[in-house]
């Protein structure tokens, strides 16, 4: 084989992989993820089905494939940034509120990704726990890009964190249908800036550094 028919081989498995965690993700969009199947996936994708098993050895690696894929899910530098030095200089609230907005706006631009968000909420089996698990990984090697610095607080960050995290994937989610939350409007810039606003404010008033009273004489 020479080296062009190498690299067509390569750029041919390449592309075929791809199509494959595009169809996963058409799937789960459209039909949940009962539809999920490998017979289903290989006819989506057009291909044949012992691909899957020849790229990814089966579903559950592949929907794993899927879960860790930047078409899916955002990838830590959308939070952090490219440049994580400059979050790390802001405070220990502004840096949270400027990292779970870029979050809510990575999970905007991901209409499939809200889709499989919503089927979540109605569907749960071992393919649900695969993209679930996927998901921890993420946001624990997220916690750990942090420095532990919220000691000086009294203020539980994991908590705070995931009750923002929570509210965020529901209003997301809750964009694609219907276009506000009790009046407040969920599928504009404009109103995603006023919940970023209040992201801020809540981190704001949570993480303030301890107050040390002196011992009374």
């Amino acid at each position: 084989m020479t080296v062009n028919d190498e690299a067509t081989v390569s750029r041919d498995k390449g592309a075929t992989r791809q199509r494959l965690l595009e169809a996963v993700g058409t799937l789960l969009a459209r039909d949940g993820f009962g539809a999920l199947g490998v017979n289903a996936v290989a006819r989506e994708a057009g291909v044949d089905k012992v691909l899957i098993y020849r790229y990814y050895g089966g579903m559950p690696d592949l929907l794993q494939a899927f879960g860790q894929s930047g078409g899916f899910w955002p990838s830590i530098e959308e939070v952090i940034g490219h440049d994580p030095s400059q979050l790390m200089e802001m405070p220990l609230s502004e840096r949270w509120a400027v990292g779970l907005s870029r979050y809510a706006g990575a999970l905007r631009r991901r209409p499939v990704t809200q889709e499989i968000l919503a089927w979540e909420q109605v569907e749960q089996n071992e393919l649900t726990a695969i993209l679930q698990d996927a998901r921890e990984r993420w946001f624990d090697e997220l916690m750990g890009r942090f420095p532990d610095d919220a000691d000086g607080t009294d203020a539980d960050l994991v908590s705070t964190v995931l009750l923002v995290v929570g509210a965020i994937h529901y209003l997301v989610v809750r964009s694609r249908l219907l276009p506000d939350f009790s009046g407040m409007a969920i599928d504009t810039e404009e109103g995603w800036g006023h919940i970023d606003a209040v992201i801020a404010t809540l981190f704001d008033r949570t993480l303030k550094p301890r107050v040390r009273t002196a011992p009374a004489p």
